[in-house]
């Protein structure tokens, strides 16, 4: 039999096979079952149920939405909508009758879930709303459809493919879920949120914060507690934490605003920062970092990332870095700087604080504020050093190493040293920047 003919005969098979799943087969995901075409029309059947309250109450539900809402009263209030999918609304009526709320007591906990684990054609969701005591510990085990809960005192909730939203809490929450939101709004106690591929919203929480989460956008407003944050590919956006906080992350921005105490780690994230209160620790690569508008002590370490700092007031600000441009424009504080082939830019305030630079393969710009003094001194190894001030200075050598020095009687006054090793040095007026 020729190539030709052999394959002529396999579309002929394929196809024939094709038509016959299309006609009697029923894909099954999840033991959900739907034809290639169509699943049937969609039925919903309504119940409602009084149950009598515990301590504890967990719910267990797949494929399907569960609501919780915390009320006044002593009793629990259960809303069950079963949405069948049949042909007809009396095959979808049968099916409906059979699937059962089970609820059993042990101990304080009340647990209830569905008989969905009997049907093998699992064509049908079940939506469950309760109205409890406002005074309840709820945990809920969910998929495939969106967990609310309000107004209770403690909170659990496991939710694959499915969007949790959680508000009004007095006490702690733990949340798991993935491929869909999650917002948690007014939390009292602790929050520990784990998640992937879903996008979060966190906001006036109380009590620490621990999150691991990756693959979306995480908003963060007004965290009151300290928060630990460790993230894989998500955009962070930051405002109002006050702090401590511990935020890594890679590959996406790291936003922070209004914020305390914070240290960041990142890897290829851009870092930017602004209005900060408190201590600042850096420790990223391969994207630049701007700091604006920040009060406290600063320590940054950095590899191929361009650093660009605005208005800083620091007793000390420490910063390593390589292979990018550095520039620390109007800061107040002591400055200690070690850098390799990056060019420099300093602009302080006042020379109020001792500044020490120590580079190599760097070229150095220093604009020294209008009627200041310090005890100055650079140097530079295979450069030259460019002296554009209007007074002279008392020290110029180019002996091997070219050296300025200027003002080094004045023992009142802070120590500045700039050294560099094959690069130039330029000491500018402030208006020539």
């Amino acid at each position: 039999m020729k190539v030709k003919e052999v394959f002529l005969l396999f579309l002929i098979i394929m196809l024939g096979v094709g038509l016959y799943y299309a006609q009697n087969f029923w894909l099954s995901i999840d033991g959900w079952p739907e034809t290639l075409f169509y699943r049937g029309n969609s039925y919903s059947f309504e119940e409602n149920q009084t149950l009598e309250a515990a301590p504890r109450l967990e719910i267990i539900n797949r494929h399907g939405q569960v609501e919780v809402e915390g009320t006044d009263r002593e009793n629990i209030s259960l809303q069950v909508e079963k949405k069948i999918w049949q042909k007809d609304e009396e095959a979808a009526r049968k099916v409906a009758e059979q699937i059962k709320i089970l609820t059993t007591r042990e101990g304080d906990q009340l647990l209830i879930s569905t008989n969905r684990e009997a049907f093998r054609k699992k064509n049908f969701a079940v939506d469950l709303k309760f109205y409890v005591p406002r005074n309840l510990m709820v945990k809920v085990r969910n998929s495939y459809g969106t967990v609310k809960i309000v107004r209770v005192q403690q909170a659990e909730v496991d939710n694959q493919h499915g969007q949790v939203d959680i508000f009004e809490i007095s006490g702690p929450v733990k949340v798991i879920n993935s491929y869909e939101n999650l917002t948690l709004t007014d939390i009292g106690g602790q929050s520990q949120v784990e998640t992937k591929h879903s996008s979060l919203l966190l906001s006036r929480l109380n009590g620490p914060v621990y999150l691991n989460c990756a693959h979306e956008e995480v908003e963060l407003f007004d965290l009151r507690g300290p928060l630990n944050l460790e993230s894989r590919h998500s955009k962070i956006k930051a405002v109002k934490l006050s702090g401590p906080s511990k935020i890594s992350g890679t590959y996406e921005p790291i936003s922070l605003s209004q914020s305390g105490e914070a240290t960041i780690k990142g890897h290829h994230s851009l870092i930017e920062i602004d209005n900060l209160q408190g201590k600042l620790e850096i420790e990223t690569s391969y994207e630049s970092v701007k700091l604006t508008h920040l009060e406290g002590d600063l320590n940054i370490k950095s590899q191929s990332t361009e650093l660009t700092l605005d208005s800083i007031k620091s007793q000390n600000i420490n910063i390593e870095s390589s292979y990018e441009e550095v520039k620390v424009l109007n800061f107040h504080g002591q400055l200690s700087l070690v850098a390799n082939h990056g060019d420099i830019s300093l602009d302080p305030v006042d020379l109020d604080y001792p500044i020490t630079v120590k580079t190599e393969y760097s070229n150095l710009k220093f604009y020294w504020p209008d009627e200041q003094k310090a005890r100055f001194e650079a140097i530079s190894k295979g450069g030259n050093i460019y002296w554009q001030l209007p007074f002279p200075p008392e020290e110029n050598q180019t002996n091997g190493s070219a050296i300025m020095k200027v003002f080094s009687q004045a023992q009142d006054r802070p120590e500045i040293k700039l050294s560099t090793s094959y690069g130039h040095i330029r000491i500018l007026k402030k208006d020539q920047r």
